[in-house]
């Protein structure tokens, strides 16, 4: 752990030195007056910020999710990068799919998500693939630690799922309701 600010390291260390001594190696100072760039910058803190705060998330082979937040639920759709609007093999759409469940899991643990989640699979017509999808979700989140029921993939092809909220979610924990849409995400124009 990185600390900056030598009021704020001395109270951490001796915490944990009072807590877990062998654990206080662990915490070390980084001297702004040493350093050439400031900790955020050096360890890219703000483009992993706003990379975690993006609606889209960009995976391996084009594909990518869409995150969108409500006040009632989340809702993730799976993409296939350049293929959307195009047909697609159901066999792509499969794999496509199947491969991503640690994928979801870390977004969700990252964004700190919780509440009712809907996640919008490609093309899952097959019975045996929905129920592999929904298998390898639930073996993905077997490990967070966030209580978390996942239920089957419906004829639609969507999965909800229920996740124990912790605390507020990353999104609201660094940013405020515009007061100009007062939070529903786009500017009405003033001349209208």
């Amino acid at each position: 752990m990185l600390i900056d600010d030598p009021v704020l390291f001395e109270k951490v260390r001796e915490y944990v030195l009072a807590v877990n001594p062998e654990l206080a190696d662990r915490i070390e100072y980084y001297d702004r007056s040493t350093e050439e760039l400031p900790l955020f910058e050096r360890y890219f803190v703000h483009e992993q910020l706003h990379r975690a705060l993006d609606r889209k998330v960009f995976l391996p082979s084009e594909d990518r999710l869409i995150i969108e937040r409500t006040e009632a639920l989340t809702v993730i759709d799976v993409n296939t990068g350049k293929n959307v609007g195009r047909r697609i093999s159901k066999r792509r759409s499969f794999v496509t799919t199947s491969k991503r469940p640690k994928k979801w899991r870390e977004q969700l643990r990252l964004r700190d998500i919780g509440g009712i989640i809907v996640i919008d699979f490609i093309d899952m017509e097959n019975k045996g693939n929905r129920e592999a999808v929904a298998s390898a979700l639930r073996q993905a989140l077997s490990r967070d630690k966030t209580r978390t029921q996942v239920f089957d993939i419906g004829e639609l092809g969507l999965i909800e799922m229920t996740r124990k909220r912790v605390n507020e979610g990353l999104l609201e924990s660094v940013s405020s309701i515009c007061t100009v849409c007062d939070g529903r995400g786009f500017v009405v124009e003033t001349g209208l």
